[in-house]
């Protein structure tokens, strides 16, 4: 069982610094729609740090960028949407299996990239003309809810090994 978290300067720079790459990361890339690192940003996070701090980077990631890129009625779906990638990366982060297999968390991030894109869409029945307009609103969005996971899966194999190697370097461990 892990430790509880130690709120320390160190810990808490280390959640800004994240967060800070993750906002420059989903501004960078806004020219690629709905293709940007902090997915697998949060899934790595969650993996090697737990529950809160997966979900501190996930919500302050989308708090901070939208104030760059603009707030609308997708800023909740967003955050809800990231906060179950924070759980369900939290409950495969148990199997050594999955901690182990760069691969499988990437298969991971591609699969998250859809499970976003559906809680998103979700979150916006009550705008689109409920829940009947939800199929046809869901799957036109489809391609980019394709976009996004396609993005997770490339990004994840070619950013993460180094981001994992920075984190051992550094001996980053808050618990």
């Amino acid at each position: 069982m892990r430790q509880p978290i130690k709120y320390s300067t160190r810990y808490i720079t280390f959640i800004a610094v994240v967060t800070a790459i993750c906002v420059i990361g989903r501004y960078l890339f806004q020219f690629l729609p709905n293709v940007q690192p902090v997915t697998d940003i949060i899934i790595f996070i969650t993996i090697y740090f737990g529950f809160t701090t997966g979900f501190y980077v996930a919500t302050l990631s989308i708090l901070i960028s939208n104030l760059l890129l603009g707030f609308g009625i997708w800023t909740l779906p967003q955050i809800l949407a990231y906060s179950a990638v924070v759980c369900l990366s939290y409950g495969l982060a148990h199997y050594a299996w999955f901690q182990q297999h760069l691969l499988g968390q990437a298969a991971f991030s591609l699969f998250a990239g859809y499970f976003y894109g559906f809680v998103v869409s979700a979150g916006q029945i009550p705008f689109i003309g409920g829940p009947r307009a939800f199929i046809p609103y869901y799957l036109a969005g489809l391609y980019f809810d394709s976009l996004h996971a396609i993005g997770n899966f490339v990004i994840y194999l070619a950013l993460i090994p180094a981001l994992h190697r920075i984190i051992k370097q550094f001996n980053l461990d808050f618990s």
